[in-house]
């Protein structure tokens, strides 16, 4: 079973030896509003503000703050593409070894797709 976004909230609470009261001091989150997102899996804003952004086609950093991370551009290449955008927003979340991981499995794509690359 996959983790809930409550149990994640809670793990990574607990990691980093932080109580709910802490939580709150630090970031005005109401420590019942956080024990019910921890324990019962109550839709958080979080959830909402996502499905929000999917369905408007923009990213949590727009609707947050009116501006988003620049579209890959080279040059005067502008990634227009969904799936190549949403490529893009997996590797930029890849740590370093699933990258290096990544790029061994494309160049094998891609030298059988070229014939002429063959070792």
């Amino acid at each position: 079973m996959t983790e809930t976004l409550g149990q994640r909230i809670k793990r990574l609470r607990v990691e980093r030896e932080l109580n709910q009261v802490e939580i709150h001091a630090a970031t005005g989150i109401d420590r019942t509003y956080l024990s019910r997102m921890e324990n019962k899996d109550v839709a958080s804003q979080w959830e909402k503000m996502c499905a929000l952004a999917d369905l408007l086609e923009v990213s949590l950093d727009y609707l947050r703050h009116g501006s988003q991370i620049p579209t890959f551009k080279a040059g005067s290449e502008v990634i227009e593409d969904p799936d190549e955008r949403s490529l893009l927003r997996m590797w930029r979340a890849m740590d370093e070894p699933e990258k290096a991981a990544l790029r061994a499995v494309a160049e094998r794509l891609a030298s059988k797709a070229d014939p002429s690359n063959a070792a």
